[in-house]
């Protein structure tokens, strides 16, 4: 019997791909694991050091989790990173110190890597099937308030969260990632151009992937444009999250009133939701002139925040979160324009990598600082 085609949708592609948005950012206790884990006991420094460990394998795995998107398909690979997430949540709840929370992170890490890079290329490919490319930004900027906002709704749901059993709230977690497969699984891999390569590559998945990560080298060193916006985008990126990672500690400390807390954590989340109100206006200058603008509004957000005023903590985590964003988003439609539609999620994975880059060392640095 011959194998069924789904017929490409882009307007039922985008519902998919919205759905699989709000499944990622509505963690209840992944949105506030640095807190949970602070309330079982683990210090600050402890959790910089776990943080690092995400990182470590986030960078291990994040070109090989490009290539296998790129090889076999976005949509197997989005299916995998749910599993993933679905995985990582019931490790949490049978952790017992800091061997398998770090063990629930590496998974974690994993999840993130399939996920990173895929979804902004079937995203662009999907559109650009469709012939609606121009339309990126506006949908990517869509996509990334969904994922704010569903974010922030979890963070709203912090004071309950706490309330729950730790154990309980991961497994909410791991329900809400399945509902996350559902959605990768409604997905249809949209047609790329020139992903088989030369006949002698397709022979077997090795050669595939060695002739990948050939292409992507060779456009990365003739590319020093392509680098540099990866470089500055991570580097300011890692600065603004553990901003906002370490802000939770800051503000459930800062807050009087315990069912304030909720509240108080989504505001924290606003920021990223509201940044499509920002990219137009930063796309339009030069890339250097909008990151430096965000970068030093992040380094001014990271110092204020580690005071103890409410309302400057939250304007800190509001910020910081905007800038990170609107420059993400640039950034994704810069690079998506100067790459090739066949290496599309290994190029943007290798962007995820320099984040990590940055995270590792920076991570233990913000934990003493928030200390």
């Amino acid at each position: 019997m011959p194998k069924m085609i789904r017929k490409f949708s882009l307007s039922r592609q985008k519902r998919a791909l919205l759905v699989l948005e709000w499944a990622v950012g509505f963690r209840p206790a992944g949105s506030v694991w640095v807190l949970l884990l602070v309330l079982r006991g683990f210090s600050l420094v402890e959790i910089g050091l776990a943080e690092s460990v995400f990182h470590v394998v986030s960078l291990c795995c994040e070109l090989p989790s490009g290539l296998l998107a790129d090889v076999l398909g976005r949509r197997r690979t989005l299916l995998a990173s749910q599993t993933a997430f679905f995985l990582s949540a019931l490790l949490m709840t049978a952790s017992r110190g800091m061997g398998g929370v770090c063990l629930s992170l590496a998974v974690s890490a994993m999840g993130y890597n399939l996920e990173s890079g895929t979804r902004e290329a079937i995203t662009y490919e999907s559109m650009l099937q469709a012939g609606r490319e121009a339309g990126y930004l506006r949908f990517s900027s869509l996509q990334n308030g969904v994922y704010r906002f569903s974010e922030g709704g979890a963070m709203l749901l912090a004071g309950v969260t706490v309330l729950l059993d730790w154990r309980a709230a991961y497994l909410l977690d791991a329900g809400i990632a399945l509902a996350g497969l559902a959605a990768a699984a409604l997905l249809t891999e949209p047609v790329v151009p020139g992903r088989d390569g030369p006949a002698a590559a397709r022979e077997s998945l090795p050669g595939a992937l060695k002739e990948t990560v050939r292409g992507a080298w060779a456009l990365l060193r003739a590319d020093g444009t392509a680098v540099g916006i990866m470089l500055v985008n991570a580097l300011v990126g890692a600065c603004a999250t553990l901003t906002r990672f370490f802000l939770q500690q800051r503000v459930e400390a800062a807050v009087t009133v315990p069912a304030l807390l909720g509240p108080a954590l989504f505001m924290l989340g606003l920021g990223g939701g509201l940044a499509g109100v920002l990219t137009g206006r930063l796309d339009r200058l030069r890339y250097g002139g909008a990151a430096a603008l965000t970068g030093c509004g992040t380094v001014l957000c990271a110092l204020l925040a580690r005071g103890t005023c409410l309302p400057v903590l939250l304007a800190c985590g509001l910020l910081s979160g905007l800038l990170d964003d609107a420059l993400q988003l640039v950034s994704d439609k810069r690079l998506n324009e100067r790459f090739p539609s066949a290496r599309r999620a290994t190029l943007i994975s290798v962007s995820s990598m320099t984040f990590s880059l940055f995270m590792i060392p920076l991570s233990p640095l913000f934990g003493r600082l928030f200390s």
